[in-house]
Order: structure tokens, then C-alpha cells, then sequence
């Protein structure tokens, strides 16, 4: 299943060259996930509550067309993958009126313990909420390194 959201363009988005800074794409990865979370059912509260946070410790962008101030774009999600304390999640962000891709992503969030920063295994709710929303046929993740 598919995950999705919907962004406007905003003038503070953008650079001199009047299309989206390459800074801004990341704010709309953190909208994104914030809007895929409550998709899957869960919230920031369910992270308060288990005393884990969800760090990004990766981000992979791919910049294919400039978006400009007032297009919307929707952000469509997948889980790519899910490991006993991280999450990868793929992007693909479409311009609405073409149908345009605008950029591909993918980001690695580790979970670690609220109090201590430290890496911890993925409480369970959160593991099994992310592998039923896992690709059946999943795009292969960019190498970091």
C-alpha cells in the first residue's frame, strides 16, 4: 500500500533561481513521514509514550525537475525496508498538473532510546506497522557510503 501527501510550493522555499532550494526537499521528506506516520495509524505521541525517537541517519535525493513557487507536489511513500531498529522509506515526489516526477528519495531513520540518544531495537508496534506497509516488490536502495 501506497502512502501519500500533498505539499504547496512557498515563496521562502525558494532560491535566486526562483525554483525550490535543494535544502527545502528535505523539509518536505519530514512533512511527508510526519503525514505517512498518521496514515499508518500511528503519531509522534506513540514515539513520547515508548520513549523512542526515529533519527534520520541517512538521506539519498535524486533532483530530476525544479519545482516552483504555488506548483503542488505529491509525495508518495513506500517502506522499503525494515530492520531491528531502523526503517527505510523510499519517496517519489510528483508534480500534480504533469504528472511529473520532481524528485526520487529515500531516507534511513534508526530508532534509538528518547532518554539516552543510544540505538535501540524498533519497539513492536512501530516494526509491525512498518513491515505491513512494506513493498511486496521493493525499489533497491542507493549505497550510502
Amino acid at each position: 500500500m501506497n502512502l501519500s501527501t500533498t505539499l504547496r510550493v512557498r515563496t521562502y522555499e525558494l532560491d535566486s533561481f526562483g525554483h525550490v532550494n535543494n535544502a527545502a526537499y528535505l523539509n518536505y521528506l519530514e512533512e511527508a513521514r510526519s503525514e505517512f506516520l498518521k496514515q499508518m495509524g500511528l503519531s509522534f505521541h506513540d514515539f513520547a509514550r515508548l520513549g523512542v525517537q526515529l533519527v534520520i541517519v541517512e538521506a539519498h535525493l535524486q533532483y530530476i525537475r525544479p519545482a516552483r513557487y504555488g506548483d503542488e507536489i505529491v509525495v508518495q511513500g513506500e517502506v522499503h525496508e525494515v530492520k531491528s531498529a531502523s526503517v527505510l522509506l523510499g519517496y517519489t515526489l510528483l508534480h500534480t498538473q504533469t504528472g511529473e516526477t520532481v524528485a526520487t528519495a529515500t531516507t534511513k531513520g534508526a530508532f534509538v532510546d528518547a532518554a539516552t540518544g543510544k540505538p535501540i531495537r524498533a519497539p513492536e508496534l512501530f516494526r509491525t506497522t512498518f513491515l505491513s506497509y512494506l513493498c511486496s516488490h521493493p525499489i533497491p536502495s542507493p549505497s550510502f557510503g
